[in-house]
């Protein structure tokens, strides 16, 4: 990039650890773990992290932690990778663990715990880092407060980005947050896939005002649709160790190449590309953004808006 932009991601915070296992066991079974890592989640924090790494001046609000060991750790290591982080230190919390199994068929199993006073301070979280930024980035399962902050991007004139997981099924469920947002991303699993048409869903995000809609459908790449058409672009083959974050991946490449101003091709070429080499991987993608361009496959333009 031409000059250091500033991003914003907003959602929930919290540390874990990832058990990478060949197989995910069947009930009442186990499974021996041929790798182990800590991360710090969820999507927003992966998203600020890979930015980060990529140049990005990249900030994260998101709830508060616990005063304790593991909360004023969390806060150490992301400074460490570069991320600005807005997250307040409570005495009355304690900063709560995940654990994630993610398996060689790309399956990911999350177990979070139910830490209700630790996810609801978000809607109290400072929003001022907001304002001036080049983008915000917001994960749509934080309910209310995904809504307090996308008001307030818009009120300071900032696009913003939303990580929503849309179904027509429900078409009307996450409506009120789509129409509001310059870019959107859907995220289908390789079941999902079969269930729904993810064509129709980029062209219903698309209608709804979104400019740039992705939809990433795993080992099956992704879809990404503006106002010139539809993009596909196959997903390369990899051998998958650790799905974990992928889809954070998927979302800081779009954004950077978006902020970059690359043709809506070019960007999906790289989101798809580094989302499929971070699933070989275990931890987030280590890479420089000139050697995932080198390796994406390129796309093909399946319909375009000025077809008759």
């Amino acid at each position: 990039m031409s000059s250091t932009p500033r991003i914003v991601c907003f959602g929930y915070v919290n540390p874990g650890v990832v058990f990478s296992v060949d197989r995910y066991p069947t009930a009442n079974t186990g499974a021996y773990v041929f790798a182990k890592r800590p991360f710090i989640g969820a999507d927003c924090a992966m998203a600020a992290q890979m930015l980060a790494q990529w140049g990005v001046e990249a900030h994260l609000i998101g709830n508060a932690l616990g005063a304790d060991d593991l909360g004023r750790r969390t806060l150490a290591q992301l400074a460490e990778m570069g991320v600005r982080a807005h997250i307040a230190l409570r005495r009355d919390l304690r900063t709560p663990d995940e654990v994630d199994i993610s398996d060689r068929a790309g399956t990911r199993t999350f177990f979070v715990e139910d830490a209700p006073a630790v996810w609801g301070s978000l809607i109290e979280a400072d929003l001022e880092p907001i304002a001036g930024a080049a983008m915000l980035y917001v994960d749509w399962y934080v309910g209310p407060a995904a809504e307090r902050a996308i008001a307030f991007a818009r009120a300071q004139g900032v696009p913003v980005f939303l990580n929503v997981e849309y179904s027509l099924r429900q078409p009307d469920l996450y409506r009120h947050l789509i129409t509001q947002s310059a870019y959107a991303q859907s995220p289908m699993s390789d079941v999902h896939v079969v269930q729904e048409d993810p064509r129709a869903i980029a062209e219903a995000l698309h209608t709804l005002g979104v400019e740039v809609a992705f939809v990433t459908r795993g080992k099956h790449g992704s879809l990404v649709i503006d106002r010139s058409g539809l993009i596909e672009v196959p997903a390369p083959v990899v051998s998958v160790v650790d799905t974990q974050g992928a889809g954070a991946v998927f979302s800081a490449a779009a954004m950077y190449g978006l902020l970059a101003g690359w043709p809506t091709e070019r960007i999906a070429r790289f989101a798809t590309t580094a989302a499929s080499l971070k699933c070989a991987q275990h931890g987030l993608l280590n890479m420089a953004v000139e050697a995932i361009l080198a390796q994406a496959p390129p796309s093909s333009a399946v319909a375009t808006a000025d077809e008759p």
